[in-house]
Formats: structure tokens, C-alpha cells, sequence
């Protein structure tokens, strides 16, 4: 590793240093020219600071980049590394809340209280509106920039992480949303007639999301052995509606009780006869869940028909979501085994399920406490 440090070419001149950093994969030089400073001293203690940077490994070439220009290049070259729905949400998230608010920083003078004051920015005013931006959202938006940013040290663009050393803020516990067994059973029986109470009683049977819900074929079900295999999720990534496999843990086989797989008889029945009806205008797709010509359900289309649903019953007012919640609390509650409700949802490890429903748990050992002290009054 070498350096040397050169004259101004002219009188008055700034002063500069020229940085050897050996050879590249092909065989040439690389050497780096960092100027424009006043006095020999500043360019000496400059080389000295480069040098001792590269025999630590922690040297980063000088950039005047911003930013937006890393986060440009970031994104397009991460996109190989994730799924496509999560590069478009990631995508999303710089574009609406982080180049807006710190895109024109330049890169190498980013600081943490740059980012704890883009937190306040965000918590204050960062939805496009100009209203306050969730705080899981600006959680959201930390570890997209987060992950960006430790990979700029990665690739020796950035010295250390600034958003490492920033506390994310915490938001006070939201309760969550979810019916009982009794307004579950009420909203299924209001909808007797309704032709997709098969779909509505599956994710209350089963928990499984609304991509899963979306992407399921009947090929996936057998309804002799009574089992359904999540092999594929259909979801949404921008204007698009994307198919593909759920993460490893999700792609999970479930046991259908016998009130769930006499549902999906039904269900089978009524889409027979709607083939039957629509004849050459019937599109065969394969799906379990699809419109009156046999197209598949888009998964914002099924949110807004299970709101529109709500509305004909006469049960509180939920998110499609939180049916997966319901499904797992009541299941809870009822002394389901944890790991047994763990692998119905597809979480990744029971700490996630427990995580998630403490709530429960908490209610289900008092009640096993009862118990326990009853055995010996």
C-alpha cells in the first residue's frame, strides 16, 4: 500500500495525494487522486488517514454520491435477492418515505441523527398527505434503509452503518382485532347462501393468508383424504398480481376437519354448476376460489368482498386478516398445542406464534392453574 503526495501544478494551487490500491482481477493498477487541499500537512494527514484505513480494511473510496443515487443502485442490484414482492414493497417504501425526506444527503455524510430526525419527520408527517406515518411503518421504512446501508458497508461504499446505532420508536400495543368462536359461527350462518362461504369458512377453519387463499387449486386439495397442501400464494407486487411459491416454512400440508371438507364439496357443487351454466364462456383455470366465468379471485378483489360480506351480518367489523388471528386465538384458547397452531399458520418458529398470541397463553395457564389447584381441595 502506497502513496505519495503531490505539489499544486500551479501557485495557489490545492494540494493532493495519490492512493495506490494495487491490482484489480484483470491485472491493472488501481490508484485513486483525492485533492483540493489548502496545505501539504492536509493532504499528508489525509494519505496517512487512507492508509491506515486500508491495512484495517475499513477505508471508503471519497464519493459525492447521495443518497438517492446509492439507494438507485441498491435496489436495482438487490432485486435478483428477493422475492418480487418484496422488491416492489421495498421499492415503495424508499420512493415514499426515504428519498423524499433524506434521498439529497450525500451518502458519506449521513449520521445517525439524520435518521433519528427523518423519524421524527416520518411520525410527524409522512404519509403523502401529510398526516402522521404509522409507527410500524417507520419501522418498516428503518430496516429497508438499514439493510441498504449495511450493505453499502459491505461493499466498502460506507465506513459503518449510521442506522445501526438508532433506536427505532415504539409504539404503544395495538389489541388485536379478532371475533369469538360464537360471532365466527354467526357470520358463516348468515351467509348460507353466498357463493363463496366456502372460502370464507376455509380461512376460518384453516388461518391460512389471503395469497394462500388466492393461489389455492383444486389440485392442491383432496377432499377423499381430507388434506390441502399450501404449495403456491398468489399476491400483489405494484399493478401486478404475481403467483409463486410461499417461504419455505409456509409451504405446509393441513388436516380438513369434516364440517371443512363437506364446505368445500358444496363449494365444488355450486362451481360445477356454474360451469355448467356459463358454458363456452367458462375459462378453466384450475382454482379453487374464482369469479363467474372461472377467472381466479384477485387478492384485493377477496378483501373487498369480505368487507362487503361483514356488511350483510350482523357481526363487528374486522380485517380479512385478522380472521387468521381469529383462527389462532380461538384455537389457543380452546388448549390447542402452540406447535400445533405454529405449523397451521406457517410461522417460521413457534417464538413467532408465541410472540404474536401472548395474550393467550397467559389466559390459557391461568385457567390450567385452576385446574391444577383443584386437584387437590
Amino acid at each position: 500500500m502506497k502513496g505519495a503526495i503531490r505539489k499544486p501544478r500551479t501557485s495557489g494551487g490545492a494540494w493532493s495525494y495519490r492512493l495506490d490500491l494495487g491490482f484489480d482481477d484483470a491485472g491493472k493498477r488501481r490508484q485513486r487522486q483525492v485533492g483540493n487541499f489548502a496545505t501539504k500537512r492536509e493532504a499528508q494527514s489525509a494519505l496517512n488517514e487512507a492508509l491506515a484505513g486500508l491495512r484495517k480494511g475499513t477505508y471508503v473510496a471519497p464519493s459525492k454520491q447521495t443518497v438517492r443515487e446509492f439507494l438507485d443502485t441498491w435496489i436495482d442490484t438487490v432485486k435478483p435477492e428477493l422475492a418480487i414482492t418484496a422488491w416492489t414493497n421495498y421499492r415503495n417504501v424508499l420512493g415514499s418515505y426515504v428519498l423524499p425526506h433524506i434521498g439529497s444527503v450525500r451518502l458519506a455524510d449521513l449520521s445517525p441523527m439524520d435518521i433519528k430526525r427523518w423519524h421524527g419527520e416520518l411520525l410527524d408527517h409522512g404519509r403523502r398527505n401529510g398526516a402522521p406515518l404509522a409507527v410500524n411503518s417507520v419501522k418498516l421504512a428503518h430496516r429497508v434503509l438499514h439493510r441498504a446501508l449495511a450493505d453499502g458497508v459491505r461493499w466498502n461504499v460506507l465506513p459503518a452503518n449510521p442506522a445501526s446505532s438508532v433506536r427505532v420508536p415504539k409504539g404503544a400495543h395495538k389489541e388485536m382485532s379478532v371475533w369469538t368462536s360464537e360471532e365466527a359461527r354467526r357470520f358463516l350462518d348468515s351467509l348460507e347462501q353466498d357463493r363463496l362461504r366456502g372460502l370464507w369458512a376455509l380461512a376460518l377453519h384453516t388461518g391460512m393468508r389471503r395469497g394462500e387463499l388466492a393461489g389455492l387449486r383444486w389440485s392442491d386439495v383432496d377432499l377423499v383424504g381430507g388434506t390441502l397442501t399450501v404449495a403456491q400464494q398468489r399476491t400483489t407486487a405494484g399493478s401486478q398480481t404475481v403467483t409463486m411459491a410461499p417461504k419455505a416454512r409456509s409451504q405446509r400440508q393441513l388436516a380438513l376437519a369434516g364440517p371443512t371438507v363437506s364446505t368445500l364439496r358444496d363449494h365444488l357443487d355450486r362451481q360445477t354448476s356454474e360451469r355448467a351454466s356459463a358454458g363456452v364462456a367458462w375459462v378453466e383455470t384450475g382454482y379453487v376460489f374464482v369469479d363467474e366465468s372461472g377467472e381466479p379471485l384477485l387478492p384485493q378483489r377477496i378483501t373487498k368482498m369480505f368487507a362487503a360480506a361483514i356488511a350483510r351480518t350482523n357481526v363487528p367489523t374486522i380485517r380479512l386478516h385478522d380472521v387468521r388471528h381469529t383462527m389462532a386465538t380461538n384455537a389457543l384458547a380452546a388448549g390447542v398445542h402452540p406447535k400445533v397452531v405454529q405449523e397451521q399458520l406457517g410461522h417460521s418458529t413457534i417464538a413467532v406464534t408465541m410472540d404474536t398470541y401472548s395474550h393467550v397463553p397467559q389466559a390459557v395457564r391461568r385457567e390450567s392453574a385452576g385446574r391444577i389447584a383443584g386437584l387437590f381441595e
